[in-house]
């Protein structure tokens, strides 16, 4: 099920395919039954397609946020990088001894990172989803170009949940390992 609802370009074309076989296998001998058959497929196809285009599962919310998230903050987009936040978002890792929780901590840290660095390049190494009853978990490695610092690798845990009224939305962030220093 997960092929057709995240994939539904692949489950298209794989389908399609099946059915223009068909299709074409039956006009060429002349098979009525094929040439049905073949319909039928491309029918199905097309069904299947549609359905995954407008079924969207708690996963692919979560690639949709968290990848959001990352380019905003790249950008230096900071309203639209705190747009994919909870209100009450939670950071795990306190490295301060300062509480940078809730949308005020979120713009706390962006305008602390942004005085300090320019971030002008990234890219996700792996992307890891595990999808719960209630969340999503994304487990991920990035490679970050940092001004003044250089090509700086990191992992992070980020926990996606749906919100009240279906919006989703990041409630907490862990940064596990930034630049090889460990936060666990």
């Amino acid at each position: 099920m997960r092929l057709i609802l995240e994939h539904h370009w692949l489950t298209f074309i794989i389908v399609g395919s099946i059915g223009v076989a068909f299709l074409w296998v039956g006009l060429r001998d002349s098979l009525l039954t094929r040439v049905k058959i073949g319909i039928a497929t491309i029918i199905l196809a097309v069904l299947l397609f549609i359905v995954g285009l407008f079924v969207v599962t708690p996963t692919e919310h979560s690639k949709k946020i968290v990848s959001g998230f990352v380019n905003a903050v790249v950008d230096e987009q900071i309203g639209k990088a705190l747009s994919f936040l909870s209100k009450d978002v939670v950071f795990i890792d306190d490295w301060r001894g300062e509480s940078l929780s809730g949308i005020d901590g979120a713009r706390k840290s962006l305008d602390a990172l942004y005085s300090k660095h320019k971030l002008t390049f990234n890219t996700f190494l792996k992307v890891d989803f595990y999808e719960r009853e209630n969340d999503v978990l994304v487990e991920m490695s990035l490679f970050t170009r940092v001004s003044g610092i250089g090509s700086v690798p990191s992992k992070w845990r980020i926990l996606v949940v749906e919100q009240d009224g279906g919006k989703w939305a990041i409630q907490s962030i862990d940064a596990i390992e930034i630049a090889g220093r460990s936060y666990r």
